[in-house]
């Protein structure tokens, strides 16, 4: 018969057994490869503007997690109001939601009145959609300038660039890669478009070439959280 110390040293193995398995679980987790970045990491930021499109999103969500790294989809009101169901599925699957207008209009030409009209629409679309409030924009075509950036911060909303573009909504895949994988730096953003199909084409070899490179890549938040990546946010801090 089994006495009460073998019986009691088998509960303390299991128990021992199970809490590895759970820190194992946690380390493998693709979140905790968000939450563990470090500031003396290579870390880099993918951004991808305009839709939500039925052609690409569901692609584009593919890619990104077969390859296990985390975007932020900056996008377009009237496209959010047209395929909400898509915005739903970048934001359940891990994804950083950001306003990139209603009509993707140049914001200079608008009035202030338009201007605030523009960000406030998208914010109040994926709010009700996802339950996620916004608090980045990037301007339609880049264009902006002190009005602009005025206007969208007493909304609270911050202007958010990019350190790398390839232009990729009039270059062929190779060559979006060249420009990606050459420019790319420790905390870079690179602006994608959400619908060229080159672009789907040449994002694969893209991230596994910048993991060979020893980058990580996580959304445009956490990448300015950890103190990278701020030059290209108005107005700064």
């Amino acid at each position: 018969m089994r006495n009460a110390e073998q019986t009691q040293n088998e509960t303390r193995n299991r128990r021992r057994t199970w809490k590895w398995f759970l820190l194992l679980l946690i380390i493998l987790s693709p979140y905790h490869l968000i939450t563990c970045l470090h500031s003396d990491d290579k870390i880099i930021s993918l951004t991808f503007h305009d839709g939500p499109n039925p052609k690409s999103t569901p692609q584009l969500l593919k890619i990104l997690d077969e390859a296990n790294v985390k975007a932020t989809f900056f996008v377009v009101g009237k496209m959010v109001e047209k395929y909400p169901e898509l915005l739903k599925e970048i934001h359940k699957h891990g994804h950083q939601i950001a306003n990139h207008t209603y009509n993707h209009k140049n914001l200079t030409t608008l009035s202030t009145t338009e201007i605030i009209s523009e960000l406030s629409r998208t914010r109040l679309l994926i709010k009700d959609i996802t339950g996620v409030d916004t608090h980045l924009y990037t301007p339609p075509g880049g264009h902006y300038n002190s009005r602009v950036i005025k206007e969208a911060n007493s909304c609270g909303y911050k202007m958010a660039l990019w350190s790398v573009f390839p232009e990729d909504h009039r270059n062929s895949p190779p060559v979006i890669y060249e420009k990606v994988v050459s420019n790319s730096r420790d905390g870079s953003v690179v602006l994608l478009h959400n619908g060229p199909p080159d672009t789907i084409d040449a994002l694969p070899k893209i991230i596994e070439k910048l993991k060979v490179r020893g980058f990580k890549f996580t959304t445009l938040s956490e990448l300015l959280s950890q103190g990278k990546g701020k030059h290209i946010v108005y107005p700064r801090d």
